[in-house]
Protein backbone atom coordinates (compact mmCIF):
# COMPACT_ATOMS: atom_id res chain seq x y z
CA UNK A 1 0.00 0.00 0.00
CA UNK A 2 3.03 2.30 0.14
CA UNK A 3 2.50 3.02 -3.56
CA UNK A 4 -1.12 4.10 -2.92
CA UNK A 5 -0.92 6.58 -0.02
CA UNK A 6 -4.00 7.81 1.93
CA UNK A 7 -4.41 10.80 -0.36
CA UNK A 8 -4.61 8.57 -3.47
CA UNK A 9 -8.43 8.52 -3.28
CA UNK A 10 -8.84 12.11 -2.12
CA UNK A 11 -11.32 13.19 0.55
CA UNK A 12 -13.54 10.09 0.69
CA UNK A 13 -15.91 11.39 3.37
CA UNK A 14 -16.55 14.62 1.48
CA UNK A 15 -17.19 12.72 -1.75
CA UNK A 16 -19.72 10.39 -0.08
CA UNK A 17 -21.50 13.35 1.49
CA UNK A 18 -21.72 15.06 -1.91
CA UNK A 19 -23.19 11.89 -3.40
CA UNK A 20 -25.78 11.50 -0.66
CA UNK A 21 -26.80 15.16 -0.93
CA UNK A 22 -27.18 14.90 -4.72
CA UNK A 23 -24.35 17.33 -5.45
CA UNK A 24 -21.96 14.74 -6.88
CA UNK A 25 -24.30 13.41 -9.58
CA UNK A 26 -24.53 16.87 -11.11
CA UNK A 27 -20.74 17.37 -11.07
CA UNK A 28 -18.57 16.90 -14.12
CA UNK A 29 -16.46 14.26 -12.33
CA UNK A 30 -19.51 11.99 -12.04
CA UNK A 31 -19.73 11.57 -15.81
CA UNK A 32 -17.10 8.82 -15.78
CA UNK A 33 -19.16 6.71 -13.38
CA UNK A 34 -22.39 7.29 -15.31
CA UNK A 35 -20.56 6.23 -18.49
CA UNK A 36 -19.52 2.95 -16.88
CA UNK A 37 -23.04 2.21 -15.69
CA UNK A 38 -24.48 2.84 -19.15
CA UNK A 39 -21.85 0.59 -20.74
CA UNK A 40 -22.52 -2.27 -18.33
CA UNK A 41 -26.26 -2.03 -18.83
CA UNK A 42 -25.95 -2.41 -22.59
CA UNK A 43 -25.22 -6.06 -21.82
CA UNK A 44 -26.86 -6.79 -18.48
CA UNK A 45 -29.57 -4.83 -16.65
CA UNK A 46 -29.54 -6.54 -13.28
CA UNK A 47 -27.85 -9.21 -11.20
CA UNK A 48 -24.87 -9.68 -8.92
CA UNK A 49 -21.81 -7.61 -9.76
CA UNK A 50 -18.24 -7.57 -8.45
CA UNK A 51 -16.05 -4.52 -9.06
CA UNK A 52 -12.37 -5.39 -8.60
CA UNK A 53 -10.18 -2.67 -7.11
CA UNK A 54 -13.26 -0.55 -6.49
CA UNK A 55 -11.50 2.19 -4.49
CA UNK A 56 -14.15 4.31 -2.81
CA UNK A 57 -16.82 2.51 -4.83
CA UNK A 58 -18.20 5.39 -6.90
CA UNK A 59 -19.07 3.07 -9.80
CA UNK A 60 -21.05 0.88 -7.39
CA UNK A 61 -22.85 3.94 -5.99
CA UNK A 62 -24.14 4.65 -9.49
CA UNK A 63 -25.83 1.25 -9.88
CA UNK A 64 -29.50 0.93 -8.98
CA UNK A 65 -29.60 -0.98 -5.68
CA UNK A 66 -33.05 -2.32 -6.61
CA UNK A 67 -31.61 -4.19 -9.60
CA UNK A 68 -28.02 -4.88 -8.60
CA UNK A 69 -26.41 -6.79 -5.75
CA UNK A 70 -23.22 -4.78 -5.47
CA UNK A 71 -19.88 -6.08 -4.21
CA UNK A 72 -16.54 -4.31 -4.32
CA UNK A 73 -13.10 -5.66 -3.41
CA UNK A 74 -10.48 -3.12 -2.32
CA UNK A 75 -7.20 -3.53 -0.40
CA UNK A 76 -7.39 -0.15 1.38
CA UNK A 77 -9.00 -0.87 4.75
CA UNK A 78 -9.27 2.83 5.60
CA UNK A 79 -11.16 3.70 2.41
CA UNK A 80 -13.54 0.76 2.77
CA UNK A 81 -14.32 1.55 6.39
CA UNK A 82 -15.08 5.19 5.63
CA UNK A 83 -17.50 4.28 2.83
CA UNK A 84 -19.05 1.25 4.54
CA UNK A 85 -20.18 3.38 7.48
CA UNK A 86 -22.06 5.72 5.14
CA UNK A 87 -23.30 3.38 2.38
CA UNK A 88 -24.05 0.10 4.20
CA UNK A 89 -25.98 -1.60 1.38
CA UNK A 90 -22.81 -2.21 -0.66
CA UNK A 91 -20.85 -5.33 0.27
CA UNK A 92 -17.20 -4.30 0.53
CA UNK A 93 -14.50 -6.94 0.80
CA UNK A 94 -11.20 -5.74 2.23
CA UNK A 95 -8.41 -7.58 0.47
CA UNK A 96 -8.03 -8.93 -3.04
CA UNK A 97 -9.75 -11.07 -5.64
CA UNK A 98 -8.69 -14.26 -3.86
CA UNK A 99 -10.57 -13.51 -0.63
CA UNK A 100 -12.46 -16.51 0.76
CA UNK A 101 -15.50 -14.23 1.11
CA UNK A 102 -15.90 -14.29 -2.66
CA UNK A 103 -17.70 -17.53 -3.49
CA UNK A 104 -17.36 -19.47 -6.78
CA UNK A 105 -20.09 -19.01 -9.41
CA UNK A 106 -21.70 -16.18 -7.44
CA UNK A 107 -21.50 -13.23 -9.87
CA UNK A 108 -23.28 -12.35 -13.10
CA UNK A 109 -20.70 -9.69 -14.00
CA UNK A 110 -17.19 -8.67 -12.94
CA UNK A 111 -15.58 -5.34 -13.83
CA UNK A 112 -11.99 -4.11 -13.92
CA UNK A 113 -11.87 -0.33 -14.43
CA UNK A 114 -8.16 0.45 -14.89
CA UNK A 115 -7.12 -2.25 -12.45
CA UNK A 116 -5.80 -5.26 -14.40
CA UNK A 117 -2.61 -3.42 -15.40
CA UNK A 118 -1.81 -3.07 -11.68
CA UNK A 119 -2.08 -6.79 -10.89
CA UNK A 120 0.63 -9.46 -11.00
CA UNK A 121 0.03 -12.80 -12.73
CA UNK A 122 -2.81 -11.87 -15.10
CA UNK A 123 -3.44 -15.52 -16.01
CA UNK A 124 -4.11 -16.38 -12.40
CA UNK A 125 -6.37 -13.34 -12.14
CA UNK A 126 -8.46 -14.45 -15.12
CA UNK A 127 -8.73 -18.00 -13.81
CA UNK A 128 -10.07 -16.64 -10.54
CA UNK A 129 -12.53 -14.44 -12.44
CA UNK A 130 -13.73 -17.46 -14.40
CA UNK A 131 -14.23 -19.34 -11.14
CA UNK A 132 -16.26 -16.49 -9.60
CA UNK A 133 -18.55 -15.96 -12.61
CA UNK A 134 -21.69 -17.95 -13.25
CA UNK A 135 -21.96 -19.74 -16.61
CA UNK A 136 -22.32 -17.12 -19.33
CA UNK A 137 -21.31 -14.35 -16.90
CA UNK A 138 -19.98 -11.04 -18.22
CA UNK A 139 -16.49 -9.58 -17.84
CA UNK A 140 -15.55 -5.97 -18.61
CA UNK A 141 -11.88 -4.94 -18.65
CA UNK A 142 -10.90 -1.32 -19.34
CA UNK A 143 -7.29 -0.13 -19.41
CA UNK A 144 -4.73 1.99 -21.31
CA UNK A 145 -4.14 0.87 -24.89
CA UNK A 146 -0.48 0.17 -25.64
CA UNK A 147 -1.43 0.03 -29.32
CA UNK A 148 -2.93 3.52 -29.34
CA UNK A 149 -1.77 6.48 -31.39
CA UNK A 150 -0.93 8.45 -28.28
CA UNK A 151 1.29 5.64 -26.96
CA UNK A 152 3.17 5.54 -30.26
CA UNK A 153 3.52 9.33 -30.56
CA UNK A 154 4.43 10.19 -26.97
CA UNK A 155 6.38 7.03 -26.18
CA UNK A 156 8.11 7.48 -22.79
CA UNK A 157 6.03 10.59 -22.15
CA UNK A 158 2.75 8.69 -22.52
CA UNK A 159 0.67 9.40 -19.44
CA UNK A 160 -0.38 5.76 -19.05
CA UNK A 161 3.24 4.65 -18.59
CA UNK A 162 2.73 4.91 -14.85
CA UNK A 163 5.96 3.86 -13.18
CA UNK A 164 6.43 0.33 -11.88
CA UNK A 165 5.36 -0.89 -9.40
CA UNK A 166 1.94 0.66 -10.03
CA UNK A 167 1.49 -0.44 -13.66
CA UNK A 168 2.97 -3.92 -13.90
CA UNK A 169 1.74 -4.78 -17.41
CA UNK A 170 0.68 -2.89 -20.52
CA UNK A 171 -1.77 -4.39 -23.01
CA UNK A 172 -2.71 -3.89 -26.61
CA UNK A 173 -6.21 -4.94 -27.70
CA UNK A 174 -4.70 -8.04 -29.29
CA UNK A 175 -2.74 -9.17 -26.24
CA UNK A 176 -5.68 -8.55 -23.91
CA UNK A 177 -8.07 -10.43 -26.21
CA UNK A 178 -5.58 -13.31 -26.44
CA UNK A 179 -5.32 -13.51 -22.65
CA UNK A 180 -9.10 -13.62 -22.25
CA UNK A 181 -9.54 -16.18 -25.01
CA UNK A 182 -6.91 -18.50 -23.58
CA UNK A 183 -8.46 -18.34 -20.11
CA UNK A 184 -11.97 -19.29 -21.18
CA UNK A 185 -13.70 -16.08 -22.30
CA UNK A 186 -15.39 -15.15 -25.56
CA UNK A 187 -14.74 -11.51 -26.46
CA UNK A 188 -17.99 -9.89 -27.59
CA UNK A 189 -16.94 -6.24 -28.04
CA UNK A 190 -13.79 -4.15 -28.34
CA UNK A 191 -14.49 -0.49 -27.60
CA UNK A 192 -12.54 2.77 -27.51
CA UNK A 193 -14.09 3.44 -24.12
CA UNK A 194 -14.02 5.86 -22.41
CA UNK A 195 -13.62 9.06 -24.43
CA UNK A 196 -13.44 11.09 -21.23
CA UNK A 197 -10.54 9.07 -19.78
CA UNK A 198 -8.88 8.76 -23.19
CA UNK A 199 -8.87 12.53 -23.65
CA UNK A 200 -7.53 12.99 -20.10
CA UNK A 201 -4.67 10.61 -20.94
CA UNK A 202 -3.97 12.44 -24.22
CA UNK A 203 -3.91 15.84 -22.52
CA UNK A 204 -1.54 14.80 -19.77
CA UNK A 205 0.75 13.01 -22.23
CA UNK A 206 1.15 16.35 -23.97
CA UNK A 207 1.85 18.00 -20.60
CA UNK A 208 4.53 15.39 -19.83
CA UNK A 209 6.13 15.88 -23.25
CA UNK A 210 6.11 19.66 -22.90
CA UNK A 211 7.59 19.74 -19.40
CA UNK A 212 10.20 17.03 -20.09
CA UNK A 213 11.58 18.46 -23.34
CA UNK A 214 11.11 22.19 -22.75
CA UNK A 215 10.93 22.55 -18.98
CA UNK A 216 7.71 24.49 -19.45
CA UNK A 217 4.01 24.05 -20.22
CA UNK A 218 4.16 26.73 -22.91
CA UNK A 219 4.30 24.21 -25.81
CA UNK A 220 1.37 22.37 -24.23
CA UNK A 221 -0.79 25.49 -24.18
CA UNK A 222 0.19 26.25 -27.78
CA UNK A 223 -0.84 22.79 -28.97
CA UNK A 224 -3.80 22.27 -26.67
CA UNK A 225 -6.39 23.57 -29.23
CA UNK A 226 -5.63 20.65 -31.59
CA UNK A 227 -6.22 17.96 -28.95
CA UNK A 228 -9.91 17.45 -29.90
CA UNK A 229 -8.80 16.76 -33.50
CA UNK A 230 -6.24 14.26 -32.23
CA UNK A 231 -8.93 12.53 -30.17
CA UNK A 232 -11.19 12.39 -33.24
CA UNK A 233 -8.38 10.88 -35.33
CA UNK A 234 -7.86 8.19 -32.67
CA UNK A 235 -11.48 7.19 -32.93
CA UNK A 236 -11.52 7.22 -36.74
CA UNK A 237 -8.53 4.88 -37.01
CA UNK A 238 -9.76 2.82 -34.02
CA UNK A 239 -6.59 3.32 -31.97
CA UNK A 240 -7.95 5.15 -28.94
CA UNK A 241 -5.89 5.74 -25.81
CA UNK A 242 -8.18 3.50 -23.76
CA UNK A 243 -9.43 0.07 -24.78
CA UNK A 244 -12.32 -1.79 -23.17
CA UNK A 245 -13.08 -5.42 -23.87
CA UNK A 246 -16.45 -6.97 -23.06
CA UNK A 247 -16.41 -10.76 -22.80
CA UNK A 248 -18.48 -13.69 -21.58
CA UNK A 249 -17.43 -16.79 -19.74
CA UNK A 250 -17.60 -19.78 -22.03
CA UNK A 251 -20.10 -22.40 -20.96
CA UNK A 252 -17.87 -25.36 -21.82
CA UNK A 253 -16.00 -27.19 -19.03
CA UNK A 254 -12.77 -25.73 -17.66
CA UNK A 255 -10.82 -28.74 -18.94
CA UNK A 256 -11.66 -27.74 -22.51
CA UNK A 257 -10.27 -24.21 -22.23
CA UNK A 258 -7.24 -23.72 -24.43
CA UNK A 259 -3.88 -23.32 -22.75
CA UNK A 260 -0.90 -21.62 -24.39
CA UNK A 261 2.65 -20.87 -23.22
CA UNK A 262 3.00 -17.88 -20.91
CA UNK A 263 5.12 -15.99 -23.46
CA UNK A 264 2.16 -15.76 -25.86
CA UNK A 265 0.06 -13.61 -23.53
CA UNK A 266 1.76 -10.24 -23.61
Amino acid sequence: MAYYPPGYWGDVVKTVEQFQSGQLVSARSWRQEAEKVRLLERYLREGSLLDVGCGDGKFLWGLDSGRWRRTGVEPSRRVVQLVRERIPDIDFVIGDLYSARLRPASFDAITFWHVLEHLPDPRRVMRRVRDLLRPGGWLIVSLPNLGSLQARIFRRHWYAFDDVPRHLFHYSPRSLALLLDQEGFEVRDQLGFSRIIGFHCLKHSLVNWSESLFGSRAPYYSLKPILPLCALLERVVRRSGIVTLVARKRRRPETEVKQRPERDVL
